[in-house]
């Protein structure tokens, strides 16, 4: 996983994206201001990272999914608030009634930790294909107990409760941001050779 410290350059991108995209205008009525600027700095630091590697990305246009490659692939970006730097064997989630709403071709991962109520550093977890995702990911029934998962495999309910349905899957599943990277540059460049 790769950190990416806050910044006033990332939160003016972050802005930039919930203020000139349609997809976000629509989603507004459903989000606090703080939900949508969790998503924006989640897409903003993959946005970045991809850039900054060679790698064209950009702002989908549309209702479906967050991110477009040159090569036409979309990725959706989830980005869960933590306040601890998260470790392999935490979960990442996707609402489970989202399956066949919002596919995309991608799913990436984000965690932002927030420090004394700020948003201190985006961590890119890494992604895996949308099929990939639901055909490991285990699904957790609204009302059914929350669990502490521990890097040696046990669980111990932690008191709390899921509030929707919801799928989880371990970091340890996901591709690395850079094995990540490197599929996507591949995809960029089949594109490039037609």
């Amino acid at each position: 996983m790769i950190r990416v410290q806050i910044t006033e350059m990332l939160i003016s991108d972050a802005e930039l994206l919930i203020d000139d995209h349609q997809s976000f205008g629509q989603r507004a009525d459903h989000y606090s201001d703080e939900q949508l600027m969790m998503g924006a700095l989640g897409e903003a630091a993959l946005i970045d990272y991809c850039w900054n590697n060679d790698l064209l990305a950009f702002k989908n246009e549309g209702r479906s999914s967050d991110v477009r490659l040159y090569s036409g692939q979309t990725i959706e970006v989830k980005t869960q608030k933590v306040s601890t730097a998260p470790e392999m064997h935490y979960r990442v989630s996707v609402a489970s009634r989202t399956e066949n709403t919002e596919r995309s071709d991608f799913y990436f991962f984000t965690h932002l930790q927030y420090v004394a109520g700020r948003p201190e550093a985006v961590y890119l977890l890494g992604g895996c294909s949308w099929d990939k995702f639901w055909r490991l990911s285990e699904r957790h029934l609204q009302g059914s107990p929350m669990m502490r998962h521990y890097p040696d495999g046990n669980e111990v309910a932690n008191g709390r409760y899921f509030p929707i349905d919801v799928n989880l899957l371990p970091i340890s599943q996901l591709a690395p941001p850079s094995a990540t990277l490197k599929h996507f540059k591949s995809l960029q460049q089949r594109e490039e050779a037609q």
